[in-house]
């Protein structure tokens, strides 16, 4: 074990192997100050006074690398791969939502908000946690607002979305279960979402209280580094913080966990019952005498639209199970992971592996945050409809695109053939040639000094047809005669389509 020993009237022993990596006695400003450490030995640096260094703990601060870089390259690529997909699925639950008013329901205020909860999950939870397994120092710099923020947002966001979660199995169980009572309104659905935040923020203030930066100058000969900060939890004492270890894991978890199993549990219950009751009156229908009306259904038609509520029925079952074991299998590591490292001292000095073994648990836990716009989301009919429309706009509007950027690279340039003339006579007209119409231009009087373009471009409609557009340029003339109004009006008749 990595032990920091000062020899100034007092001794403090600390566990460089876990978070608390340095204390105030190896910054103290005695001239005896000795560091050991078991697997090296010992660096005596005169010009640092009567100091012995470890060389080893030395090279840790100046590199601030907590496990290696082939280590930290993977946890760098499965972290990217979880914040993309889940920042783009649940940016598109809530795009959904927003974009189609009728999709503004009370039942979906919630499943928004587990998307902005998981939002911030893959934008603030994961980076700081990747940042904070990399540096043994604290690398925001010395600010004591972002050390406790830090700590407490991404309780936070953990917290909500635990509770989301909760909430929309509970509002699916008074729906379906009691569809007589009355249920969640918009305006309660808000209110309730208040109070979800609220008791996030009081489950995580503790860490907000506790979380403390440390800064500490110390000159390390031959070093550039002269200070470093921490962020610590300083707890008053052991028993408080296994108490809200305890606490949180109840809260976050199983709580969940029982609740969720058993609304879904007493909803598949209830589904149940309800379709066997409108089979059996299915079947008492059919045993009636079939009337010769229109109007009478078919034993044919009972039977498909029974196989079709089972069929919905199974899904449904399938779904809420699946909601229940994914909730399970996410959070169960690192809750186990959380109560392992507290209570029993497992990995010992090996912090590598504990950080390691630690992010491999948390991106677990986050996977959830990829897994809820899924399971809420595109398994909701309404949903999934939303987002096929959405993918289907964005495809055709990319091979629009790129139709445009392609025709327009194989178009033909044709010239343009300019005619300038004082005075010019044209009329336009049908002709047919060779059994075929044409349109045909001829000269009009024009007021003195205009200028008349002609251009040939391919019609749109296809590459044997030419359009001819005929553009005329009036000089500033004070008062054009009546034949001008007249090329104008030609003009604006004769951009139509020939066949050449």
């Amino acid at each position: 074990m990595n032990e920091l020993t000062w020899t100034s009237g007092s001794m403090t022993t600390i566990d460089l192997s876990n978070d608390l990596s340095l204390s105030e006695s190896f910054l103290n400003n005695s001239t005896e100050t000795n560091v050991s450490n078991t697997n090296s030995s010992l660096l005596a640096i005169p010009a640092f006074g009567d100091v012995e260094l470890d060389l080893s703990l030395i090279e840790r601060f100046r590199s601030n690398s907590r496990v290696n870089d082939v280590a930290f390259f993977c946890l760098i690529a499965a972290y990217c791969v979880l914040i993309i997909f889940g920042t783009i699925g649940n940016s598109l639950v809530v795009y959904v939502v927003a974009r189609q008013p009728a999709m503004r329901t009370a039942r979906n205020v919630f499943v928004v908000n587990l998307a902005i909860s998981d939002l911030l999950l893959c934008l603030i939870t994961m980076p700081l946690t990747l940042m904070e397994i990399r540096s043994y120092t604290w690398p925001l710099g010395n600010s004591p607002v972002s050390c406790k923020m830090v700590g407490s947002l991404q309780a936070v966001s953990i917290f909500v979305s635990t509770l989301s979660i909760t909430a929309i199995a509970l509002d699916r169980y008074q729906l379906i279960v009691y569809p007589t009572k009355k249920s969640f309104q918009l305006t309660g659905a808000l209110l309730a979402l208040a109070g979800i935040w609220t008791l996030g923020v009081v489950l995580a203030l503790p860490l907000f209280i506790v979380r403390t930066l440390q800064h500490h100058d110390i000159p390390i000969p031959n070093s550039p580094i002269t200070s470093v900060d921490y962020c610590l939890e300083e707890w008053p004492n052991e028993r408080g913080r296994s108490l809200y270890s305890i606490g949180s894991i109840l809260i976050q978890y199983a709580l969940p966990i029982i609740t969720v199993s058993v609304a879904h549990a007493r909803i598949c219950n209830k589904l149940q019952v309800r379709m066997a009751s409108m089979s059996h009156q299915q079947q008492q229908s059919t045993r009636q005498p079939p009337s010769v009306t229109n109007g009478q259904q078919t034993p044919n038609d009972s039977s498909a639209r029974a196989v079709a509520r089972e069929e919905k029925l199974r899904k449904t079952n399938t779904l809420l199970v699946a909601i229940a074991i994914i909730f399970t299998i996410c959070w169960l590591p690192m809750n186990t992971f959380n109560v392992v490292v507290d209570t029993w001292n497992v990995f010992g000095d090996d912090t590598e592996t504990m950080l390691i073994v630690y992010a491999v648990c948390h991106m677990v836990g986050m996977s959830s945050a990829c897994a809820n716009p899924l399971l809420y989301g595109w398994l909701n009919d309404n949903f999934r409809k939303e987002f096929h429309k959405i993918g289907t706009s964005f495809i055709a509007k990319a091979m629009k695109t790129k139709a445009n950027t392609t025709s327009n690279a194989n178009r033909p340039e044709l010239p343009s053939v300019h005619v300038a003339s004082k005075r010019l006579e044209a009329t336009s007209g049908v002709a047919e040639k060779d059994g075929q119409k044409q349109s045909i231009v001829t000269q009009c009087p024009q007021a003195t000094g205009a200028t008349t373009a002609v251009t040939m471009l391919p019609s749109p409609t296809g590459v044997s047809h030419y359009r001819t557009e005929v553009t005329v340029v009036t000089h500033l003339v004070a008062e054009p005669p009546a034949s001008v109004h007249r090329v104008n009006e030609i003009n604006a008749a004769v951009s139509q389509e020939q066949h050449l």
